[in-house]
């Protein structure tokens, strides 16, 4: 049998090019999320041990619309810090698609240096997990993308087994 080369393999950027945007993008999509959610857990766990408890009292709601219309609300509370300062910040660990009662109480913790980035004791890790997963799905997708695309633009295979 004759094998002739497709003209695929006489570009040299092509297969650059498939592989950077099906493997490179996935991999530094999936890498980023994993990162940032490590961090956002480090934070939160940082605050955990060494931050402030205090109650705060739900007294406004922001409102924020996603794409498919639909409203979200995060709960703004002002809270007390220990030296006497009044802090009023949103907490976004507690978005809802329906509205927080006004006068609520909640317990937040909070950093002494920056008490606006409060985070709600009773789950302030919630989400973190769902973008673990999704960051590894992306980069399981890189892993098999860069598996396929080897096998695709392989020169030295003479029928291109994705599956070899």
């Amino acid at each position: 049998m004759i094998y002739i080369r497709p003209m695929v393999e006489d570009t040299g950027w092509l297969p650059l090019f498939v592989r950077f945007f099906l493997v490179g993008m996935p991999a530094l999509v999936g890498a980023g999320i994993i990162v940032a959610s490590l961090r956002r857990w480090f934070r939160i766990r940082t605050l955990a041990t060494s931050g402030q408890r205090t109650t705060a009292t739900v007294v406004d709601n922001q409102m924020e619309s996603s794409s498919e219309g639909r409203m979200r609300f995060l709960p703004v509370v002002t809270f007390h810090t220990a030296m006497g300062q009044e802090i009023k910040t949103a907490l976004p660990d507690m978005m809802e698609f329906r509205s927080h009662v006004t006068g609520t109480t909640v317990e937040v913790i909070y950093d002494a240096d920056s008490p606006s980035q409060a985070v709600a004791a009773n789950r302030p890790t919630r989400g973190i997990s769902v973008a673990i997963v999704f960051g590894l799905i992306f980069l399981a997708f890189a892993a098999f993308a860069y598996k396929l695309t080897g096998a695709m633009f392989d020169t030295t295979s003479e029928f291109g087994d994705p599956w070899g």
